[in-house]
């Protein structure tokens, strides 16, 4: 496990409200900082998951530390293994310099490359096409100001819909349209990605999308994972996302796992109905993606994992916990996926040490 870049999961569920949730949280999260040796000043980013985000936005607003500033993120996906709320967070250790954007988004300056975190969401009525129109307009000229381009810097992106059946064909549309414009096409490349249920704090929100963006990395620094025994590539069935992506640095591997599920290399969903093999085989998916990255499950930093149904809960959690490492952030959130037939769906990040003199480090 890298020391220098650490995942953090924090659960309340004893939490008698809101307010004592996000108390438990930010306290568990300032002693695991302390104890990987680290401070507030690492944090960089933090996802809170929300069992209803429109009643707990203003309190987070109020009452969230100021000494814990990051790029924060609420998603209105009601945590299985807590109540009220439920939070993962990223922490760097080294020679870092973040700047937190009057609008929530994060720069961050790091060894020889630069980042920015941001989240894009729609300032007007309409459908989940017409509205990622829009938050894909604003990501393009959100990186644009910073130096950077979809095609050539975004490394992960997160698209939310609220009530994901009815309008995740409206984003994959928007989508699919704005990508080929940027030249994001089947023949080339796209970015790895999660498409899930998530609402945000405006209930008038269908679809938004938060994105993490790298500046200074090659093109030779990137590998685009498939896993080509075990799943069908994307676009075959209508979607453009890569299963994973594998960056290079100096001093580092990264592998970011897509929203993965339980598909054959056909593009079917297997195991219908059988939510204990369908986790099986997501994680036996994500297992083959990281093993073409050239790491393995022992570098998987944090999981994030959504099931359509909360009562399968307890079942999705012991393979989980079986199978991943003891020292993996895990959250598991309800959180339906793209396809009705699909119980569970698992995306992750992992981080290997490397040495790679022909690229500039990470940290």
């Amino acid at each position: 496990m890298n020391k220098s870049e650490i995942y953090i999961t924090a659960m309340a569920p004893d939490a008698g409200s809101p307010d004592e949730a996000l108390k438990i949280l930010t306290a568990k999260l300032r002693d695991e900082l302390a104890m990987r040796g680290m401070s507030e000043e690492n944090l960089i980013m933090t996802r809170l998951f929300s069992s209803d985000p429109t009643r707990h936005a203003p309190v987070i607003s109020r009452d969230w530390p100021a000494d814990l500033a990051s790029h924060t993120v609420l998603i209105g996906q009601p945590p299985l293994d807590s109540r009220y709320l439920s939070l993962q967070a990223w922490a760097l250790k080294g020679d870092i310099d973040k700047e937190i954007l009057g609008d929530g988004s994060l720069f961050l300056r790091h060894g020889a490359y630069q980042s920015l975190w941001s989240i894009e969401t729609p300032g007007r009525p309409g459908n989940s096409e017409q509205q990622t129109d829009e938050i894909l307009s604003r990501l393009g000229s959100r990186l644009w100001r910073h130096g950077m381009s979809l095609e050539s810097n975004v490394i992960r992106t997160w698209y939310y819909m609220r009530d994901v059946d009815n309008n995740y064909a409206g984003m994959i549309k928007s989508r699919v349209r704005h990508y080929e414009i940027h030249g994001l096409k089947p023949d080339t490349h796209f970015i790895a990605s999660t498409g899930i249920e998530g609402q945000g704090a405006n209930p008038a929100a269908l679809s938004w999308v938060q994105s993490h963006a790298v500046s200074g990395v090659r093109a030779s620094q990137i590998v685009h994972l498939k896993a080509l025994d075990n799943m069908s590539p994307t676009a075959i069935y209508g979607v453009n996302f890569e299963r994973g992506t594998l960056v290079t640095y100096g001093d580092r591997k990264h592998v970011h796992i897509s929203g993965t599920a339980s598909i054959d290399r056909h593009g079917d969903v297997l195991y219908k109905g059988d939510v204990k093999a369908q986790t099986r085989r997501a994680l036996e998916n994500i297992d083959a993606l990281l093993r073409e990255g050239g790491l393995d499950f022992n570098d998987l930093q944090s999981a994030i994992v959504y099931c359509r149904d909360g009562h399968d809960y307890a079942h999705i959690n012991e393979i989980v916990r079986e199978i991943l490492p003891g020292d993996c952030a895990i959250n598991i959130t309800k959180a339906p996926v793209c396809r009705p037939d699909w119980l569970v769906e698992i995306e992750g990040e992992a981080v290997r040490e490397a040495s790679n003199p022909e690229f500039g480090n990470y940290l």
